[in-house]
C-alpha cells in the first residue's frame, strides 16, 4: 500500500513538471536605441518627398538686327544702279507765299511744297516695274516723312515725279536734304540729294 502511494505521488510531480510554461524568449530593446528609432523615423516623415521638377533650359532669344538709325540713311548713294540704269534725284522745293484768301478769310500759312524726280542720268527709260514707296526730308533736327497716299506722276519713260504739298513751315533759304526709298524687283534702294536749297514763291 505504501509502495503504491509512492508511485502516485511521484507520477503527479512529472505531470506537474511537464505542463509548467516555458519563459519567452527576452524581447527587451534598450531605451536608448528604442528612441533613436522614432527619431529617425520621424525624420523621414518630415522630409518632402515630391519629386523635383528638373530646371527647364535657358532659351536664347535669337537676336533681331537692329533698324537703320536716321542718320544712316544720310549716306546712301546720291547714284543708284538699277537694271543696268543709273538713277539719281532732281528736286525742287518752295515755300507758297502766294497772297490767298482761305475760305474762312485768313491767309494759308506758308506751307511747304516739294517736286521729287527720280530719273536716269543718260536719257534711259526707268527700269519696268519700279516703285517709289516713301519721301523723308530733313531741316536741321527736323523732318518730314511722307509715305502714304503718294501723288507720283510718270513723265513719259525717263522719270517719276513724286508732288508734296502742306509741308512744315520750314525758313526760305534751308538747305533741305531729301530721301527716297524706292522698290524694284523685290528689293528695296534709297537713294538721296543733299542740300536743296529751299526757295519762296510770292
Amino acid at each position: 500500500m505504501t509502495l503504491r502511494k509512492i508511485t502516485l505521488a511521484a507520477g503527479c510531480l512529472i505531470l506537474v513538471a511537464c505542463s509548467e510554461p516555458e519563459k519567452p524568449a527576452s524581447t527587451d530593446i534598450e531605451p536608448e536605441a528604442a528612441t533613436e528609432t522614432q527619431v529617425s523615423a520621424a525624420e523621414d516623415t518630415t522630409k518632402d518627398t515630391t519629386p523635383q521638377t528638373p530646371a527647364e533650359p535657358e532659351v536664347l532669344e535669337p537676336e533681331h538686327p537692329a533698324l537703320p538709325a536716321t542718320a544712316d540713311i544720310w549716306q546712301s548713294p546720291t547714284e543708284l544702279m538699277v537694271s543696268d540704269v543709273l538713277l539719281n534725284l532732281r528736286s525742287e522745293l518752295w515755300l507758297n507765299s502766294m497772297p490767298v484768301i482761305g475760305d474762312d478769310g485768313t491767309k494759308p500759312a506758308d506751307k511747304l511744297h516739294a517736286s521729287v524726280k527720280l530719273q536716269s542720268t543718260d536719257m534711259q527709260a526707268l527700269p519696268q516695274g519700279i516703285e517709289i514707296t516713301q519721301v523723308l526730308l530733313e531741316h536741321e533736327d527736323k523732318q518730314w516723312l511722307v509715305n502714304e497716299n503718294l501723288e507720283i506722276r510718270a513723265e513719259g519713260e525717263l522719270s517719276l515725279e513724286v508732288i508734296l504739298r502742306g509741308g512744315p513751315e520750314w525758313v526760305p533759304g534751308s538747305k533741305v536734304n531729301i530721301a527716297v526709298n524706292i522698290l524694284h524687283g523685290g528689293q528695296e534702294h534709297t537713294l538721296v540729294q543733299h542740300d536743296v536749297i529751299l526757295s519762296q514763291v510770292f
